[in-house]
């Protein structure tokens, strides 16, 4: 692989980032959101037009001072009123322009990140790969907040700084004038102090704050492990509580909040000593040109105002060649949630794409219309690309009750190739319509809303439906919860898991499958009720082919016919493609702009 192409690659990390999130500036119908980009670059440089103006009020105002010319000091101050109100009105159009945005910007990524992870199964698939992607929900709430604000913010303070910098280099150079050193009349002296201040100051504050960022990385740990410790506090609450441990607990945990104080005072240390620097780097910018010009104020080459200038001047262009560092901790922030983003959306590809393979060396699902549903040369893999079940055919007729029982990991492979959410594996699967199938697993997905929605997904409720819901109820020992059609719950927590499962059969019952595929369905029932669950849906869907696929409690006397499953053992290799890729994503993996961690490493806020 070529170091241009390589994932921790700074080319490869903007160019996912672009693709990922670029289509919202050049997508499209996207005119709305280039026209208010625009607005946003023009109002930057509004931003530092009232800056330069300010500059030149300031020296106007003080060389009319200096001369004690009434009428232009109060001339001046209507200037400054003009200013003044331009500053207010262009920084508050900025913050509103900006936010919006930004808010716009996350809506579309958001909506698209969770698009592409929740459809076609790709969210379940995966979890089930390697790779640094887990935890989905803080990528998707919090990483893309970030990726999107910070970027924004990043993009218009950089370009504030650019032309800050250019304007005011052109300022600060025409007020230095020509100095004469070691016989040398040398121009633009104050521009050559500038940078040489901006460059002297981010070298003392790199080696100040090396102590400030172990001592912050520090203090994160010990942070992250008190509330550890609080939270194993409270899960174990009950035994705790039985074994009367609580001052042995209390003392835990005063000794672990212990170790933050000691981390915090090395902190508080590191950050005094860089705040003694700030703060005299920042007096002194303001008063180091003005000291350096008073000689010639004195030789009455330079007026007070163009003293005065020069100094505003200088502290502009020192703050604008500090936009680097004083951003380092950000633009580190900023990366690291974009690389989470980027993580989530390449597991996410990489399971659509292995999805979408098709040939002898796939799963190739066939749902149309049909009489019998089955599999025919069958072989599964797991995800890492190794065998589970090898050369399977099964044929269900209509109407025929059969139990796949035998090795639980190589029988729950099965019920999801029969779902179609499992696309590891080669071989031919045969099913019906969506509409004519259900398959049912060992946790029910229970939407949140009425109980009424619930019983009726994927359709719509219809309050027309509730005797028959009722009835269904009823049927499946869940009479309790009869009057309960118009409480809006998660029903998923509020249920037990037996009673999640007896809904599902009632679910079946009301919507009557032609096809009914059962992984694990009963396992949370006794086995008489187990057998209850399946005589009962027997008995209501006599028509119906139903496949149930794991652990059974009751009898497989209820059943037709049993296969029992056996599980590959040697480990071999079915999905060559998939194997070397799940083998290549548990390499380390190289952080782009690492550029940013060996300064970080050595510098601190």
């Amino acid at each position: 692989m070529s170091s241009a192409a390589a994932p921790g690659h700074p080319q490869r990390f903007f160019r996912d980032f672009i693709r990922v999130a670029g289509p919202f500036w050049t997508g499209r119908g996207r005119w709305r959101t280039r026209l208010l980009a625009v607005m946003l670059a023009l109002l930057v440089v509004g931003q530092v037009a009232l800056a330069v103006r300010l500059n030149i009020w300031t020296a106007d105002l003080f060389d009319a001072l200096e001369r004690r010319s009434t009428d232009r000091a109060m001339a001046q101050m209507g200037i400054f009123v003009l200013i003044l109100l331009g500053t207010m009105a262009t920084n508050t159009t900025h913050l509103v322009v900006r936010r919006y945005l930004q808010l716009d910007w996350r809506r579309w990524l958001t909506a698209r990140v969770i698009g592409d992870w929740m459809e076609d199964a790709r969210h379940y698939q995966a979890d089930l790969i390697p790779g640094d992607h887990a935890n989905p929900d803080g990528r998707i709430a919090e990483d893309i907040r970030i990726a999107t604000e910070v970027a924004i913010d990043l993009a218009s303070s950089l370009f504030y700084c650019v032309l800050l910098l250019i304007t005011f280099v052109g300022i600060l150079w025409s007020l230095s004038g020509w100095i004469r050193v070691a016989g040398l009349d040398v121009p633009g002296h104050l521009v050559v102090l500038a940078f040489g201040y901006a460059g002297m100051g981010a070298v003392v504050a790199f080696l100040l704050g090396r102590p400030l960022v172990r001592a912050t990385d520090t203090r994160q740990t010990r942070e992250a492990e008190f509330r550890f410790s609080l939270v194993r506090a409270h899960e174990t609450g009950e035994p705790i509580a039985v074994a009367r441990g609580e001052r042995l607990e209390r003392e835990r945990l005063r000794t672990v909040f212990e170790t933050i104080a000691q981390s915090w005072r090395d902190q508080s240390m590191g950050l005094a000593r860089l705040m003694a620097f700030s703060s005299g780097y920042v007096a002194l910018a303001g008063v180091l040109p003005i000291l350096v010009g008073t000689p010639r104020f004195l030789e009455g080459t330079l007026s007070l105002g163009r003293l005065v200038q020069s100094g505003q001047a200088f502290q502009q262009v020192t703050a604008a060649l500090s936009w680097p560092v004083d951003n380092l901790a950000l633009i580190a922030g900023w990366r690291a949630s974009v690389e989470r983003v980027l993580m989530l959306d390449e597991a996410v590809r990489v399971v659509a794409l292995e999805a979408a393979r098709t040939g002898e060396t796939a799963i190739n699902l066939d749902r149309v219309p049909t009489s019998q549903l089955g599999v025919r040369d069958l072989w599964v893999a797991a995800p890492d690309g190794t065998a589970m079940l090898s050369d399977l055919t099964l044929t269900v007729e209509p109407g025929e009750h059969v139990l796949v029982d035998g090795d639980p990991e190589a029988a729950s492979a099965l019920f999801r190739v029969l779902a179609g959410i499992w696309p590891w594996g080669r071989g031919r699967v045969d099913l019906p319509a969506d509409a004519g199938m259900i398959a049912v697993g060992p946790w029910p997905f229970l939407p949140q809303g009425t109980l009424r929605q619930t019983l009726a997904f994927p359709g719509a409720a219809d309050p027309r439906d509730d005797a028959a819901m009722q009835a269904a109820l009823a049927s499946v020992g869940l009479a309790h919860l009869e009057r309960r059609l118009n409480d809006v719950a998660d029903w998923t927590r509020t249920l037990t898991g037996a009673e999640v499962q007896r809904l599902s059969f009632a679910r079946l019952i009301l919507l009557r499958p032609d096809w009914v595929v059962l992984g694990d369905a009963t396992d949370a029932l006794d086995p008489a009720s187990a057998d209850n669950m399946l005589s009962l849906i027997i008995d209501r869907l006599p028509q119906a082919a139903i496949i149930l696929i794991g652990r059974h409690p009751g009898s497989a006397d209820i059943f037709d016919r049993r296969l029992t499953l056996e599980r590959v053992a040697d480990g071999e290799i079915l999905l060559n493609e998939v194997y070397a890729r799940r083998q290549a994503a548990k390499m380390p993996r190289a952080r782009p702009l690492s550029v940013i961690d060996r300064l970080r490493e050595g510098y601190g806020r």
